[in-house]
């Protein structure tokens, strides 16, 4: 059964964050770094540290465009599926902002949102669950 469940805390800081991110020019600044935890419950399995001026930029240029897309949209109606203890953790600074998210499976809404953000992530993509190849 769909439920709601407000987020306007939620959705306010991720739309305060998105609005430093959108529009403009998405080059990464000089000081701009993100670490990526990829956690299950509360236990981190990998953390990468990605340079945003530097090889990891297409990376972050990805990041910047979808941050504004995985903001919760108050009052949504999300599938009750659990997808999972796994979550996307991210930390650092991106456009020249702070960035501090971290998306799980909770609910058909944040699979979602989880799974668009691995899409994004390449390199620093979460690693596959135990059991199940990368190839198929």
């Amino acid at each position: 059964m769909p439920q709601r469940r407000p987020s306007a805390l939620a959705a306010a800081a991720l739309l305060a964050l998105a609005a430093g991110c959108g529009g403009g020019d998405p080059t990464p600044s000089s000081d701009d770094a993100l670490t990526v935890r990829h956690l299950r419950d509360e236990r981190v399995l990998r953390a990468i540290r990605l340079d945003c001026a530097g090889a990891d930029a297409p990376i972050c240029r990805r990041l910047t465009a979808l941050l504004p897309g995985l903001a919760p949209v108050p009052d949504e109606i999300c599938t009750q599926i659990y997808g999972g203890p796994r979550r996307i953790g991210l930390d650092g600074r991106l456009g020249g902002r702070r960035v501090s998210l971290t998306v799980g499976r909770r609910d058909g809404c944040e699979i979602r949102r989880y799974d668009r953000l691995a899409a994004a992530l390449g390199r620093a993509a979460p690693p596959a669950p135990p059991g199940v190849s990368a190839g198929g």
